[in-house]
Formats: structure tokens, C-alpha cells, sequence
């Protein structure tokens, strides 16, 4: 999906990011002023569980942004059966926070009623997170292209949504760690395999040139000082640890630590060096 520029990082300069562009091996084939995101969800299987890691921007529900409104291609379960899972199979759902373009398969629409999407799995997501949601839904029904009303609601009316605290377990191998700042109870998901950790950054990180200027948030931050507070721990301890970063948003990769910057290696770059 394209945005230009200055609707999603508003202080990002024309000529910074073409400097930045310049400065890549792999190209955007975009206009200069055009930023490219991608949408979606991660499904994660450790110790036979399957851990879906927010679940994307969902079909049939009404939204203002015409790329995501009433969509129909069906494409997360379809995604699942390639791997060889379902809806039904799905043990946990774990939002790293409750924007509208990562909760949308969150519910389906049964003819009647928004039901759970995933019948046999616990939802999760940050208590801080929930009750900032609830709070802004409860001052403006709209809230978040409505997807609180339709893709987070339904939950807790069948309760299936559980606010969970601060390092929170998954299974022995994945963790939910607060890093508030995009929202005030957005996480990452750390997963620790045997032979390399990733870092499920979620929505801290929008694009790769945040990494260079990780003082630049998106619009879509709550809290710009604290975002980029976050960013920059969260950049730092990828780096030190050689961990996978894997964003919402863009192609995984690794980081190296350039002093107070980071450079973001994609993810083949980074295994030639």
C-alpha cells in the first residue's frame, strides 16, 4: 500500500529520503515522494502451539480508507491453509497493539453478529493497550476507522480478550515485552530459536528509514518523544544481539549499530556480510 511522504512520516524530508533511497541495493520502483507498506500477520509455532501475531486488516468491515474497506480476497486464512493451518487450529491471537490494520480478522461477520474469527484460540493483548482503546472508543464511537466497535468489542462481549502485564510468556521460547510509544500499549514479540532470536517489532518501527533517523515517528504515533524513545532501545537491543528484526510493515532484516544510528540490512544483505 502507498502513502505519500508527508501523510505518513510528516518530518521525513523530500531530500532525506532520497538520499536514503540512493544509499540502498534494493530499490522501491515508487515515486520519490511514496512510501510502500505491506499488511499482514505472523503466525509463530513453538512447542506445538500456533501464535498468530495481530491479524492484519481483515475483510467485510467498513472503513474509511478505501484500500482496507469491505475487502474480500480472503487472504489470512488462505495464507494459513498454505502452512497448513486454520482458523480453528489457531491457539493464541497476541495484538501488539489495537490499530485498525492489525485486528481486522480479529472477528467475521456470522449474517447477525461479529463473532471471533479463531473459535478455539485465547486473544491477547497489553492491559494498558485495552483500556487506552476502550477509553477513546468510549469518547468517540468512530475511533480507529471503527474497528474497535467491530474487531475488538465482539471479543469482550464473548470474552475471549485477556489484558495481559508487562513480559508476558507465550510459551517457553516467546514473549510479549511492553515498548509503549506507537500507542501507549503497543509490544514487540521476542522469539528465541535455536539457532537466532527475532524481534517482532510491530508498528514501532514503519519503514527502514526510521532506523538512520529513529528520532522520526509516523503519524499514526500516539506519542512521538516516546516513540522514538522505544525505537531506539528497541534498535539498540536488536543490534547488540544480532537479532532477526521482522516489522509489521516491511522485508526482515538486521541492524548494526552506527552510533546514535542504525543501518537496517535486509534480511539476504545481511547473511553475504
Amino acid at each position: 500500500m502507498r502513502f505519500q511522504r508527508s501523510d505518513l512520516i510528516p518530518d521525513l524530508s523530500a531530500a532525506e529520503l532520497r538520499e536514503f533511497r540512493q544509499n540502498q541495493i534494493v530499490r522501491e520502483d515508487v515515486p520519490d515522494d511514496v512510501l510502500t507498506l505491506s499488511f499482514g500477520a505472523y503466525l509463530v509455532i513453538s512447542e506445538g502451539s500456533a501464535i498468530l501475531v495481530d491479524s492484519g486488516v481483515g475483510d467485510t468491515k467498513h472503513r474509511s480508507r478505501a484500500e482496507w474497506h469491505m475487502r474480500a480476497d480472503g487472504a489470512l486464512p488462505r495464507e494459513l491453509a498454505r502452512l497448513g493451518y486454520t482458523v480453528s487450529t489457531v491457539d493464541t491471537v497476541y495484538l501488539t497493539h489495537l490499530h485498525a490494520d492489525h485486528v481486522g480478522w480479529n472477528t467475521i461477520w456470522n449474517g447477525e453478529r461479529w463473532q471471533p474469527t479463531f473459535p478455539h484460540a485465547s486473544y491477547l493483548t497489553a492491559g494498558q493497550e485495552l483500556t487506552w482503546a476502550a477509553q477513546e472508543y468510549s469518547r468517540n464511537p468512530s475511533f480507529n476507522y471503527g474497528s474497535y466497535a467491530d474487531s475488538v468489542e465482539p471479543l469482550l462481549m464473548a470474552n475471549v480478550l485477556t489484558p495481559v502485564d508487562f513480559g508476558h510468556d507465550l510459551s517457553d521460547r516467546v514473549s510479549a515485552q511492553l515498548l509503549p510509544g506507537h500507542t501507549p500499549g503497543s509490544s514487540v514479540i521476542v522469539v528465541r530459536g535455536d539457532n537466532a532470536t527475532a524481534v517482532l517489532s510491530g508498528d514501532l518501527i514503519h519503514h527502514p528509514v526510521q532506523c538512520g533517523r529513529p528520532d522520526l515517528s509516523s503519524r499514526f504515533c500516539c506519542d512521538a518523544r516516546e516513540s522514538t524513545v522505544a525505537r531506539t532501545d528497541l534498535l539498540s537491543r536488536v543490534a547488540n544481539c544480532g537479532a532477526i528484526l521482522m516489522p509489521a510493515h516491511f522485508i526482515w532484516g538486521q541492524i548494526v549499530a552506527q552510533g546514535a544510528q542504525f543501518e537496517f540490512l535486509p534480511l539476504a544483505m545481511s547473511e553475504e556480510k
